[in-house]
């Protein structure tokens, strides 16, 4: 048989790697960014690396069962039910904790919160013998569902009736304001949470449900045994994981401490029953409040106009944050204003100390209804495109977050690890994501709709389960309400007044996208506060924050007095510890990293 000539193997060869680079080529036409839709960045790409989501491990009991005998013990008899939420919320006031399964563990120390139910099924009847023993030996059991176990007596309530028809409770002593007085503790839907409506005995009423029940109640007997019909750790859960918008009274612009005043009552019981209480201050050293200054640049005048508002804190000595939309794509909610001038605007921001965050890439409202995506959106390659107000095209959550802080980093030099989604607009999975990601605190949701005015550690998927480190800084005052922001000054500071009487966190959310009036409300605003707040970014004071709420610290006798140890893992600079039996002494911490130190206390 004849050889075959190699000349039209090359031949077919050579067409192959043709049609092949004309197929590139194609792709790329195809693909190629179009500069009347989009803003082109010559050489920019990325970010290169792919995003990969680590589920973080669920959260434990054992992870809480901690520290000395001082602290508020939680003895939980359902692993199961929402004692996550007595945590996050715990932490957040600034209540240290032991939380643990062990009856005769939880019984070393004063002060012991049983949750969620005392009940023949789950305790055993030494336990629930030792449970009486320590009330009538001085201490305090604080009960939420008492189901059996022969204690009723004890705690001076008749039967409790289980139900989620209540959605009031109102203090009988009057609170500072009316919001303290009378508070929501269940709504609709998703947001009903159980409660138990106790009988009248003997104890003493401290709150009734709008059934006429007995919702929280102390019985004196040497010690004190206490009940408390709200299901508090399930209601925590549900508001600071965004599930309960329909029990708030208002969506923001007002103040809300439904969920406070309940943690507060407990605080309460904790310092009365305690020998040598301590508690961790929730605004830095010498402050009676926190304001966070925080700005959405998310319309073209506005990123000129940020360079207004912060020149006006910088003339207070102040810094505040900057949330920048990087919007390159041209669609239904503005041109793509993140050109060449905005950038050099964006740049002038961090030279001037402030911080800049991530507002997304589109701005979308349906941000919420975005697929997680696939960890491998990049620049120019990711081109969401907002329809309506409703729809969104080829964006997901991933996307938004990876290549907003991807341009923000590369082309303005900042240094992103604070979000806040347009119109927030709040997905399920955006904890884990800005975990994935790198950022660090979000501030996503209002004060109103999670019934708090502290910050407070985000979960997973906002679900019961496992912590992410991300944490959640809730916006308080708002500009987008009618009347302007320039006439709502004095409601916007009584609001804020209010907040300063338990040390809260009011953040404060204004669109640059005017100077005149805005830009005047704030600056009279920090002028009204500057003595009395700390005021700055989401960033500083996410950084204090944090800090804080990774502090150890327990107090325990030595010789006629005690002594205060504190591990500063994060350190502590500016955070107090507040010893409200010794006079009312604050210890002002100054700790690096891993710092210690042993404060003696007559």
């Amino acid at each position: 048989m004849p050889r075959t000539s190699p000349k039209p193997r090359l031949v077919i060869a050579l067409a192959v790697v043709v049609l092949a680079g004309l197929a590139a080529g194609g792709w790329w036409w195809a693909s190629r960014p179009d500069p009347a839709a989009m803003n082109v960045y010559p050489g920019v790409s990325g970010p290169r690396p792919v995003t990969r989501m680590v589920a973080p491990p669920r959260a434990e009991i054992a992870q809480f069962d901690r520290g000395g005998d001082h602290r508020l013990a939680i003895l939980v008899t359902d692993p199961n039910s929402g004692w996550l939420g007595l945590v996050r919320g715990l932490r957040a006031q600034g209540v240290p904790i032991t939380v643990t399964q062990d009856a005769a563990k939880a019984l070393r120390h004063r002060v012991v919160l049983v949750y969620p139910i005392i009940s023949g099924r789950v305790l055993s009847a030494p336990d629930l013998r030792a449970l009486a023993g320590h009330v009538r030996d001085g201490g305090t059991v604080l009960a939420f569902n008492l189901a059996g176990g022969g204690l009723d007596e004890l705690f001076g309530v008749g039967p409790g009736r289980e139900g989620s028809e209540r959605t009031r409770l109102t203090w009988t002593t009057a609170g500072a304001t009316p919001e303290e007085t009378q508070i929501v503790i269940s709504g609709h839907g998703e947001a009903k949470v159980e409660s138990v409506g106790y009988a009248p005995g003997t104890a003493q009423v401290a709150a009734r449900f709008d059934d006429g029940s007995i919702a929280a109640s102390c019985r004196t007997v040497v010690g004190q045994a206490c009940v408390l019909g709200v299901d508090l750790g399930n209601l925590a859960q549900r508001a600071m994981n965004g599930r309960a918008e329909s029990m708030a009274r208002s969506y923001v612009n007002a103040y809300e401490p439904s969920l406070d005043t309940l943690f507060w009552w407990i605080k309460d019981l904790y310092v009365a029953g305690e020998p040598m209480p301590w508690l961790v201050s929730s605004a830095p050293a010498g402050k009676t409040v926190s304001i966070l200054l925080t700005h959405d640049v998310d319309y073209g005048p506005s990123v000129g106009n940020a360079l207004a508002y912060a020149a006006m804190l910088r003339q207070r000595g102040l810094k505040g944050t900057f949330f920048v939309q990087t919007k390159y794509m041209k669609d239904f909610n503005d041109r793509p204003f993140f050109d060449a001038a905005a950038i050099r605007d964006v740049h002038a921001l961090v030279e001037q100390g402030m911080e800049v965050g991530s507002h997304t890439v589109a701005h979308a409202g349906a941000f919420e209804a975005m697929s997680l995506g696939t960890g491998r959106e990049r620049y120019p390659g990711y081109r969401p495109f907002v329809q309506d107000v409703a729809t969104v095209r080829k964006g997901s959550v991933l996307g938004e977050l990876r290549v907003s802080k991807f341009l923000l980093e590369r082309l303005a030099g900042a240094r992103v690890v604070s979000f806040r989604p347009g119109r927030l607009s709040y997905p399920f999975t955006l904890p884990q994501a800005l975990t994935a990601t790198g950022y660090r605190y979000s501030s996503s949701i209002t004060a109103n709709t999670v019934l708090t005015h502290l910050p407070f550690q985000l979960t997973q998927d906002r679900a019961d389960g496992a912590l992410t480190p991300i944490f959640e800084f809730p916006v308080t005052i708002e500009d987008e309400a009618k009347p302007p922001l320039d006439q709502r000054l004095d409601a916007a500071d009584a609001v804020i007044a209010r907040i300063a009487r338990r040390q809260g966190v009011a953040t404060i959310l204004i669109h640059p996208n005017v100077t005149g009036g805005k830009l005047d409300f704030e600056a009279r605003l920090t002028d009204r506060w500057r003595d009395r707040a700390w005021m700055g970014t989401v960033e500083a004071f996410g950084d204090w924050w944090s800090a804080r709420d990774g502090l150890e610290a327990d107090v325990s006798p030595r010789g006629d007095g005690w002594v205060l140890d504190v591990a500063a893992p994060r350190g502590a600079a500016g955070v107090e510890i507040v010893l409200p039996k010794a006079g009312g002494r604050k210890v002002a911490l100054a700790l690096p990293a891993g710092g210690r130190t042993s404060v003696a206390i007559p």
